[in-house]
Protein backbone atom coordinates (compact mmCIF):
# COMPACT_ATOMS: atom_id res chain seq x y z
CA UNK A 1 0.00 0.00 0.00
CA UNK A 2 2.83 2.38 0.86
CA UNK A 3 4.48 1.64 -2.50
CA UNK A 4 1.27 2.56 -4.35
CA UNK A 5 0.94 5.80 -2.42
CA UNK A 6 4.55 6.76 -3.23
CA UNK A 7 4.08 5.91 -6.90
CA UNK A 8 0.89 7.97 -7.07
CA UNK A 9 2.52 10.88 -5.23
CA UNK A 10 5.54 10.91 -7.56
CA UNK A 11 3.30 10.74 -10.64
CA UNK A 12 1.23 13.69 -9.41
CA UNK A 13 4.38 15.67 -8.59
CA UNK A 14 5.85 15.01 -12.05
CA UNK A 15 2.61 16.11 -13.70
CA UNK A 16 2.50 19.31 -11.65
CA UNK A 17 6.11 20.12 -12.56
CA UNK A 18 5.44 19.53 -16.24
CA UNK A 19 2.43 21.86 -16.15
CA UNK A 20 4.11 24.51 -13.97
CA UNK A 21 7.30 24.89 -16.00
CA UNK A 22 6.67 26.82 -19.24
CA UNK A 23 8.52 25.97 -22.40
CA UNK A 24 11.37 28.34 -23.19
CA UNK A 25 10.50 30.69 -26.03
CA UNK A 26 13.17 32.18 -28.24
CA UNK A 27 13.13 35.16 -30.58
CA UNK A 28 14.50 34.11 -33.97
CA UNK A 29 15.09 36.00 -37.24
CA UNK A 30 14.17 33.95 -40.32
CA UNK A 31 15.32 35.28 -43.72
CA UNK A 32 13.31 34.67 -46.90
CA UNK A 33 14.69 35.25 -50.38
CA UNK A 34 13.07 36.36 -53.64
CA UNK A 35 11.59 32.95 -54.51
CA UNK A 36 9.95 32.53 -51.10
CA UNK A 37 8.58 36.06 -51.24
CA UNK A 38 7.37 35.12 -54.72
CA UNK A 39 5.28 32.32 -53.21
CA UNK A 40 3.46 34.92 -51.12
CA UNK A 41 3.16 37.25 -54.13
CA UNK A 42 1.71 34.47 -56.27
CA UNK A 43 -0.86 33.51 -53.62
CA UNK A 44 -1.88 36.94 -52.34
CA UNK A 45 -0.93 39.70 -54.81
CA UNK A 46 -0.92 38.50 -58.42
CA UNK A 47 -1.23 34.90 -59.58
CA UNK A 48 1.24 35.58 -62.40
CA UNK A 49 3.97 36.84 -60.05
CA UNK A 50 6.79 34.53 -59.11
CA UNK A 51 9.42 36.80 -57.54
CA UNK A 52 9.44 39.37 -54.75
CA UNK A 53 11.78 41.78 -53.00
CA UNK A 54 11.57 43.95 -49.91
CA UNK A 55 12.59 47.22 -51.50
CA UNK A 56 12.70 50.76 -50.10
CA UNK A 57 9.04 51.26 -51.07
CA UNK A 58 7.91 48.05 -49.38
CA UNK A 59 7.33 44.47 -50.51
CA UNK A 60 7.14 44.41 -54.30
CA UNK A 61 6.11 41.52 -56.55
CA UNK A 62 7.25 40.84 -60.11
CA UNK A 63 6.21 38.79 -63.16
CA UNK A 64 8.31 37.71 -66.12
CA UNK A 65 8.67 40.57 -68.54
CA UNK A 66 9.64 40.77 -72.17
CA UNK A 67 13.34 40.26 -72.74
CA UNK A 68 13.71 38.50 -69.38
CA UNK A 69 13.51 41.64 -67.24
CA UNK A 70 10.95 41.28 -64.42
CA UNK A 71 8.00 43.68 -64.46
CA UNK A 72 6.29 45.11 -61.40
CA UNK A 73 3.05 43.26 -60.60
CA UNK A 74 1.92 44.76 -57.31
CA UNK A 75 2.77 45.35 -53.67
CA UNK A 76 2.31 43.21 -50.62
CA UNK A 77 2.43 43.59 -46.86
CA UNK A 78 5.71 42.40 -45.29
CA UNK A 79 4.06 41.37 -42.02
CA UNK A 80 1.36 39.38 -43.80
CA UNK A 81 4.04 37.79 -45.97
CA UNK A 82 5.77 36.58 -42.81
CA UNK A 83 2.46 35.21 -41.51
CA UNK A 84 2.03 33.40 -44.85
CA UNK A 85 5.58 32.00 -44.95
CA UNK A 86 5.92 30.69 -41.37
CA UNK A 87 3.69 29.07 -38.78
CA UNK A 88 5.64 30.69 -35.92
CA UNK A 89 4.25 33.68 -34.01
CA UNK A 90 5.39 36.71 -36.03
CA UNK A 91 6.61 39.76 -34.11
CA UNK A 92 7.78 41.92 -37.01
CA UNK A 93 9.01 42.02 -40.59
CA UNK A 94 12.22 43.76 -41.66
CA UNK A 95 14.22 44.38 -44.79
CA UNK A 96 17.31 42.20 -44.89
CA UNK A 97 20.46 41.93 -46.98
CA UNK A 98 19.98 41.87 -50.76
CA UNK A 99 16.34 43.00 -50.38
CA UNK A 100 15.35 39.85 -48.53
CA UNK A 101 12.50 39.64 -46.04
CA UNK A 102 13.49 38.91 -42.44
CA UNK A 103 10.73 37.72 -40.15
CA UNK A 104 11.29 38.07 -36.41
CA UNK A 105 9.34 35.25 -34.77
CA UNK A 106 8.84 33.60 -31.41
CA UNK A 107 9.63 29.91 -31.30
Amino acid sequence: MLRRALTLTSAVAATLLAVALPAQAAVVDIPFGPASIGDYCHAKVNSASWLGFYEAGGLRCYISGTGGAPQYAGSGDPYLACKFLTTDVVMSAMRGASDSLVCRVIR
